[in-house]
């Protein structure tokens, strides 16, 4: 009865800091009133206690062992409310960090919502397209990466204890990595040394795990993909949708998961670079790791020298004090530094450029004894410049690389020249130039590459470097290439010559050609008559010309499954119109900044491209009726 009796409680406007203070009184009011009372409270003497405890005893014997026991009087040692206090105590000063959290998100979410309702007040419903509305996209993928971060900030709502749950993630963690092969293991232990809750791309880690050696060369894209599909399975990473994206080509890993992973590098010995307050540490590890982070250049200590296999900038912007390894001290102050010949044998990865996609963190290497340094690193097999836009020209010493599989110089704004005996890096498989928009011409050594894979970013010369440059029919000889990417520096040069220039790479399954200028080209007379069967993947920028050729109309794209065509200011048509459906075998459709293209949804989708699983329509605005949202982008599974 007294249950039913309760009164509600009354809501209070206090602080939750002030509610505890408040209870923490009133227990201690409660706890002087208890330990006053010295007689049993009913009012029974010792002998009647006594005769009850037996008569107690007798009727429990007489009870099943899953029925309550019996009552009986305890007297109060004040014990309870002492215990309960301490915990108030605990948690106060969590709910004061509670409350001024909830503060900065009310005031985060505000901004939200006042640049939201900016958007919809400035943006004309009459005239929504996918060309009007583009410009808000930076506004939004800014929005969703700060609720991104401010969802995993929020606390648990489990019920459990923040520790508590951090701990139930380790042990997860732990177990699932148990089940992992070990070169899985040592997949996931490299993001270790990523921020957390930070988007990595793929390409990036399969060059770097290419370059660890717990990754095949051959069929190394479709591996790493297993990869990071098993990760995401076990919930350790989780990949980074985009609309515009058939499917996720970045990944990134949550606070508790992260935080579990860095703890398991550490005790392995992997990379050891965060400590839990502090600033990250440049430290090498007794796996031979080292990490360059932000403060590197100016290091107290210097690692050792010995046994080094891993060389990463993590976030270091003046990388190039490394040199100061390659170097051994003169016996004579007054000679110059003297470059060792042995301490770096055990390099395989010097990932001294950017691994980030963003272009925020800005990367200087002035010293160009660095450069000459490089030809120590006889076993090297991964080396990555990538946005340091100080270089201007790669050192022949590079070409003693023997052992390097993967060169990576994306956005190396300032590249102007590559080294002439570029063909003695005979184990060569990935070369990436993508971004080098210096770089006017290439070696005609490169069509040595016997292994290469992937060329990116090659260039087709002028007339003006006839005899030392590279030409596009010299790759002929590169019969394991299957993806290609060219950039296009000359005037005459149309899309029908190119493609007879590659018909003879077998193994070609991607290419991309832009045209740097804006140019307009006529008649381009050629004997091709449809693409190879094996290319999969076309991508033509600054389309040079009117109409698309005929081996390039929809019904004779039998075997493509991904077709781009952007920046063509000239382009009219896709062909004549078919009176019935085509065979077109082409997925993926992107149309990008074609204004004169005329082309309605019905005939697109219905006709030309009747397998059209994706579109992309950005500034093109005769491209009509299509059910793009305001991106641009269409996708049959999610609309």
């Amino acid at each position: 009865m007294a249950a039913n009796n309760k009164s509600q409680p009354q809501k209070s406007r206090d602080t939750l800091e002030k509610k505890v203070d408040k209870i923490s009184k009133s227990l201690s009011e409660l706890k002087t009133l208890l330990c006053s009372i010295k007689q049993d409270p009913v009012g029974r003497s010792d002998k009647d206690e006594g005769i009850n405890q037996r008569n107690n005893q007798k009727e429990t014997l007489g009870r099943s062992r899953s029925a309550p026991a019996a009552l009986t009087h305890v007297a109060f040692d004040g014990k309870l409310i002492t215990r309960l206090d301490h915990r108030l105590q605990v948690l106060k000063p969590k709910l004061v960090k509670l409350e001024q959290f909830q503060t900065n998100v009310g005031e985060e979410l505000d901004k939200h919502l006042s640049t939201v309702q900016s958007l919809i007040k400035n943006l004309d419903s009459s005239r929504v397209s996918s060309q009007t509305t583009f410009w808000i996209k930076p506004d939004l993928e800014g929005m969703e990466t700060k609720i991104s971060d401010l969802f995993y900030q929020v606390p648990s709502l489990s019920g459990k204890p923040e520790k508590q749950n951090a701990a139930e993630v380790f042990r997860q963690v732990i177990q699932k990595f148990k089940e992992l092969e070990i070169e899985q293991k040592i997949c996931l232990l490299s993001f270790a040394v990523f921020p957390e809750n930070r988007e990595v791309h793929r390409t990036m880690l399969m060059y770097w795990w290419i370059g660890e050696g717990v990754l095949p060369v051959e069929g190394a894209e479709e591996a790493v993909r297993e990869v990071l599909k098993e990760f995401t399975e076990k919930n350790l990473v989780e990949p980074v949708e985009e609309r515009r994206k058939v499917a996720p080509s970045s990944y990134k890993m949550n606070p508790f998961v992260h935080s579990s992973v860095v703890l398991l590098s550490k005790e392995i010995g992997i990379f050891d670079i965060y400590r839990k307050g502090k600033k990250p540490r440049i430290k090498k590890t007794v796996m031979g790791k080292v990490c360059l982070v932000e403060g590197s250049s100016i290091p107290k200590k210097m690692p050792s020298r010995d046994h080094i296999e891993t060389v990463f900038n993590v976030s270091e912007s003046s990388p190039d004090f490394t040199f100061k390894w390659f170097s051994e001290k003169p016996s004579n102050k007054k000679l110059m530094i003297k470059l060792s010949t042995t301490w770096f044998n055990s390099l395989k990865v010097f990932y001294l450029g950017r691994w980030e996609r963003s272009k925020k963190r800005q990367i200087q290497v002035q010293n160009p004894q660095l450069m000459q340094c490089l030809k120590h690193l006889k076993n090297l097999r991964f080396l990555s410049f990538q946005g340091i836009q100080t270089i201007r020209s790669l050192n022949s010493s590079v070409c003693k690389l023997r052992k390097l599989l993967i060169l990576d110089l994306r956005e190396c704004y300032g590249l102007k020249k590559l080294p002439e005996k570029i063909g003695s890096l005979e184990n060569l498989v990935y070369l990436n130039m993508t971004g080098c928009y210096m770089l006017e011409w290439i070696p005609f050594r490169l069509a040595l590459l016997k292994r290469l894979e992937v060329l990116k970013g090659f260039v087709v010369s002028d007339e003006v470097y006839e005899g030392v440059a590279c030409k596009l029919n010299y790759l002929k000889g590169l019969t394991k290439l299957r993806k290609l990417s060219i950039e296009i520096n000359r005037d005459d040069l149309g899309v029908g010559k190119m493609m007879e220039d590659l018909v003879e790479l077998k193994a070609l399954t991607s290419l991309k050609v832009t045209w740097r200028r804006d140019i307009f080209i006529g008649e381009d007379s050629t004997n091709i008559k449809t693409l190879p069967d094996q290319l999969k993947k076309l991508d033509l920028q600054r389309f040079p010309h009117e109409e698309l050729p005929t081996w390039l109309h929809p019904e004779n794209l039998l075997h493509l499954k991904k077709l781009h065509i952007g920046g063509g200011r000239r382009l009219k048509g896709v062909g004549d119109l078919p009176e019935k459906a085509t065979k077109c075998a082409v997925e993926v459709l992107r149309l990008t900044s074609l204004p004169k293209l005329k082309l309605g949804w019905i005939e697109l989708k219905q006709i030309y491209f009747p397998n059209l699983a994706f579109l992309e329509n950005y500034e093109c605005p005769r491209v009509t009726l299509t059910p793009c949202d305001g991106t641009g982008i269409w996708r049959s599974d999610q609309d």
